[in-house]
């Protein structure tokens, strides 16, 4: 069977993996001192739900073949970290996989590349993540710019997606997402166009004060890059690409936005709320950063992967500020940069009871410093 993938795995995932990997004929191995199975091999696969035994099997695997081209499968429930990569020896070609179940076409890419390095690597996908909750009388605004950022994926970016979640509205907001979703246009030059949708809605089943909403994409939604930002039309498409632009440099990991010096239309009492929370929150925010309120956030998918078990839904609107504060302990490159914003009338922020809210939650926040790491 020369030239096979041969497959290490546990089956817990339940994979299909002679569909998934089409291409190729497979093979599956029990243990790696059972060498006549995959010493062909062009690859080995590893899909063990437990990272050490993972990390065990591929050493075993490079002790007898150095250069053999590996593919990690994991997930975000017991992921294989960065310290359990370092750890595995060789000199071959070695990729990490976040299983996705409705995403195996990433499993054979992932294949093609580790065989053939040579060819380049598809456009990095972006992916556009809107929060809305009960926005049926400011719809408008989310429409217009849901189109907005369809004309600039469609002429800058190609491989991009809008995924709207509804955070469990109780009025119209849902039909008029899907009437939305029915009429866009999905015609787009993809290399991929079975990938990821153009736009895509979703929903929760109850509200969760947006940070469900944030555990939801990074949960669901596969790409290189993930965009955070309010579906209210309150940011600018400039901004947006500027910061995309400078996180697929590969420097940063998070570039967020700051709009607390350039807001329009904001009240004096919000205005006067914001500077305190500033004051308050700065110990729990990465070096170089003011404010991690604003509603505008870039993230590469090496952030997210090892932001995402930490992050709790129980902190609803104080997640950006969890968010900032795992990124800080986690030691990930953040960038802040000004951005122009205005403040849409119909917020469904209460801008005292909030404010409560949110202090009770820096103490659940801090309470995070013992067990991120």
């Amino acid at each position: 069977m020369q030239g096979h993938i041969t497959i290490f795995t546990d089956h817990i995932r339940n994979i299909d993996y002679e569909n998934v990997i089409y291409f190729y004929e497979t093979s599956f191995c029990n243990h790696p001192d059972e060498l006549e199975v995959y010493e062909t091999a062009r690859c080995c696969v590893i899909a063990y739900t437990d990272p050490e035994r993972t990390v065990h099997t591929a050493n075993q695997i490079r002790l007898y073949f150095p250069q053999m081209a590996l593919l990690l499968i994991t997930d975000v429930s017991q992921p294989v970290s960065d310290q359990h990569l370092v750890r595995i020896t060789g000199v071959g070609r070695l990729r990490l996989l976040y299983w996705k179940e409705n995403h195996s076409e990433e499993m054979l890419s992932e294949i093609q590349s580790l065989l053939y390095p040579e060819y380049p690597a598809k456009s990095p996908h972006i992916a556009f993540i809107l929060s809305v909750y009960n926005e049926e009388e400011r719809f408008s605004h989310v429409q217009k710019f849901a189109e907005r950022l369809q004309k600039f994926i469609r002429s800058h970016l190609v491989e991009g997606s809008i995924y709207v979640i509804d955070d469990g509205s109780l009025d119209g907001t849902q039909l008029l997402l899907e009437s939305l979703e029915n009429s866009t246009s999905m015609v787009i030059n993809r290399i991929n166009r079975n990938a990821s949708p153009l736009f895509k809605a979703q929903q929760l089943e109850r509200n969760t004060r947006k940070a469900g909403t944030y555990l939801e994409g990074m949960r669901t939604i596969e790409a290189d890059y993930y965009v955070f930002v309010d579906a209210d039309d309150s940011f600018f498409i400039e901004d947006i690409a500027k910061m995309i632009n400078v996180v697929r440099q590969g420097y940063y990991d998070v570039v967020i936005g700051t709009k607390d010096m350039t807001a329009e239309n904001r009240s004096f009492v919000r205005s006067m709320v914001s500077f305190c929370k500033r004051q308050i929150c700065r110990p729990f925010l990465p070096s170089g950063v003011i404010d991690s309120q604003t509603g505008l956030k870039i993230m590469s998918s090496v952030a997210v992967k090892r932001m995402f078990p930490h992050l709790k839904q129980e902190l609803g609107l104080a997640v950006d500020l969890e968010m900032m504060f795992i990124a800080k302990r986690l030691q990930l490159r953040v960038l802040q940069i000004p951005v122009k914003c205005i403040d849409r009338e119909g917020s469904h922020i209460e801008v005292w009871k909030d404010s409560v809210r949110f202090l009770r939650s820096l103490i659940d926040i801090w309470r995070l410093d013992r067990r991120v790491r």
